[in-house]
């Protein structure tokens, strides 16, 4: 099947009822945010491994979004809900400009001794290939699937400032920003993959490729390719602080391992997770960061 011409699913979701289940306003909001305050590219309490990995997954947030929004749209004219079409438009305009915001950290980080440009252009190039190779359906439920595991993380990190709390704050916030934003449209994709295409049987295929190796190896190899351009030599010490900061006591994996599982669930729905509230405390907490709100 071509990715250029995606089919109707003939046993996809009736669209009587509306196909949107989200339960926020979806607002595409502008920020400012002054990346001049990182003072050590280990900027994370000095461990290499974990700057590298937030680093690594910064570096892939432009071409990553830029997919997203792609495989969505391919599906634009087929949505019949009113309302997911205007979600559709408002989760693009978000997506892009976490793009925009993330050349930006991006650029500072090649600044002071990372190569993520050349991460990116690697990243463009294993995009471009699956494009054409790839049907719409398979490039849309990858999409949902990196949807849900942004949406965990943002959930972690809104709710773990402790961990946060070791970011430079201009760091901290652009992924703060992010998060809000990652929640209020974490539905957008599921939303339209079960109206447009609705096999459930491959989209949990998809979700245990990407959450199993894809994902964990990318990083890693991104992480790990960073550090070996600068020259660095990781002692185990980085190491097993790298490991607690992911499977340790309140760390990122061993945390929300319970929604990771969620998504396998028969009745799984993105908001079947309400987080509602907890954005509406951060979005005033970064109230001095949206320009123009």
């Amino acid at each position: 099947m071509s990715a250029s011409s995606p089919v109707l699913d003939q046993h996809a979701p009736s669209t009587d009822i509306s196909s949107s289940r989200s339960k926020l306003e979806i607002v595409p909001r502008r920020v400012k945010f002054d990346f001049s305050d990182f003072e050590s590219k280990f900027y994370y309490q000095g461990n290499s491994c974990i700057s590298a990995m937030w680093v690594a997954l910064s570096a892939t947030f432009p071409a990553g979004e830029g997919e997203f929004i792609k495989s969505v749209k391919l599906f634009e004219n087929q949505i019949q809900d009113p309302k997911l079409k205007a979600e559709v438009r408002d989760f693009a305009t978000q997506e892009a400009h976490h793009s925009v915001q993330h050349r930006q950290i991006n650029k500072m980080f090649d600044d002071i001794g990372y190569d993520t440009a050349k991460l990116n252009v690697f990243f463009k190039d294993e995009l471009a290939k699956r494009e054409q190779k790839w049907s719409a359906e398979k490039r849309l439920a990858r999409t949902v699937c990196a949807e849900h595991v942004t949406a965990v993380m943002a959930h972690h990190a809104l709710t773990h400032p402790e961990h946060m709390a070791n970011f430079p704050e201009s760091f901290r916030n652009l992924f703060l920003w992010h998060a809000i934003e990652e929640i209020e449209h974490k539905s957008v994709a599921f939303d339209v993959y079960m109206e447009c295409v609705g096999d459930i049987k491959s989209l949990h295929r998809e979700y245990r490729i990407f959450t199993r190796f894809e994902f964990p190896f990318n990083v890693w190899l991104s992480s790990r390719f960073l550090l070996k351009e600068m020259g660095h030599k990781v002692t185990w010490k980085e190491r097993k602080g790298l490991w607690n900061s992911l499977y340790g006591q309140g760390g990122l994996i061993s945390d929300m391992r319970g929604l990771y599982k969620l998504f396998l669930k028969k009745d799984f729905h993105p908001w079947n997770h309400d987080d509602s509230e907890l954005v509406e405390q951060w979005k005033e907490k970064l109230a001095p960061y949206f320009v123009g709100q």
